[in-house]
């Protein structure tokens, strides 16, 4: 998929993804948590644990990718990181391994970086 994120979908229990989302909507990208209506809609055929597992990127045509495959989406959004989009589709497993060590260890990571730590899964 190329292009940029015209949506990006964050868990807004974690720390870590509500700060990357400030920053993201700072700079004029569209955001919305998961459990929100939006996140129902741009989700609605994902069943829940696998909404919440790791952040959405859906691009102008509405086109959505989840987890490291987003990330280029996202990047392409930021002027100085556009580049970096580029790098992660060069890099595709060590991309898709990081995302998924940071994923993994958000909470502890929320915590030391003082962010507020992320809330326990919920299965509601």
């Amino acid at each position: 998929m190329d292009g940029r994120a015209a949506l990006v979908l964050y868990d807004a229990d974690c720390g870590i993804c509500s700060r990357l989302a400030e920053g993201l909507e700072r700079r004029g990208l569209g955001v919305a948590p998961i459990r929100s209506a939006r996140g129902d809609i741009e989700l609605r055929d994902l069943p829940r644990a696998a909404r919440d597992a790791t952040v959405h990127a859906v691009d102008a045509r509405g086109r959505r990718v989840s987890g490291a495959a987003a990330l280029p989406l996202i990047l392409r959004t930021l002027p100085r990181l556009a580049w970096a989009a580029t790098l992660v589709e060069l890099l595709p497993v060590p991309s898709r391994l990081g995302y998924a060590a940071v994923a993994r260890n958000r909470r502890g990571l929320s915590r030391m970086l003082g962010l507020r730590a992320c809330a326990p899964v919920r299965t509601d």
